[in-house]
């Protein structure tokens, strides 16, 4: 298994390239220097683990590279239609909580409702202001990329 992963050196986080050598064994590259490194104490056997999320890497005796900086993550905005009335799921999802009910005004930006999609809760916000019309959605739903959830008028 070749690919990469994030990794903690002395508390820091890194994206590196690694290589499974077997018996908790991995080559370890970034910025053209290797290392060998064991993982040990998962938790789990080695012969379950796909790709590691996480290993934890001894200090080497040179300097630390600098960390690698993250790409910010957005979900996705809803859609809304031509009319600009209809919110829909802009990934497919469970509702966690309605946040308005109807005949509710809410402005621009205000939450809607809360949609988990990915083990994560994203909040729908308004695109407009308006009125809460119809909510086509109740907690506990399942939706699909697209499909309505509110209206407004």
């Amino acid at each position: 298994m070749k690919g990469k992963v994030k990794v903690i050196v002395d508390g820091v986080s890194y994206e590196v390239e690694i290589e499974e050598l077997g018996g908790g064994k991995f080559k370890v590259s970034f910025e053209g220097e290797s290392y060998e490194v064991q993982a040990k104490d998962l938790g789990i056997p080695m012969t379950a683990m796909h790709a590691p999320a996480e290993v934890q890497v001894p200090s080497a005796p040179v300097s630390a590279p600098s960390p690698v900086p993250a790409a910010p993550i957005e979900a996705p905005k809803p859609q809304v239609s031509a009319g600009g009335n209809a919110v829909t799921a802009p990934m497919p999802g469970k509702i966690l909580k309605v946040l308005v009910k109807e005949g509710d005004s809410v402005k621009t930006g205000q939450g809607l409702l809360i949609l988990e999609a990915m083990k994560m809760e994203n909040e729908i916000p308004s695109p407009v202001d308006g009125v809460v019309k119809t909510i086509h959605v109740k907690e506990g739903d399942t939706v699909d990329t697209g499909q309505l959830l509110i209206e407004l008028g």
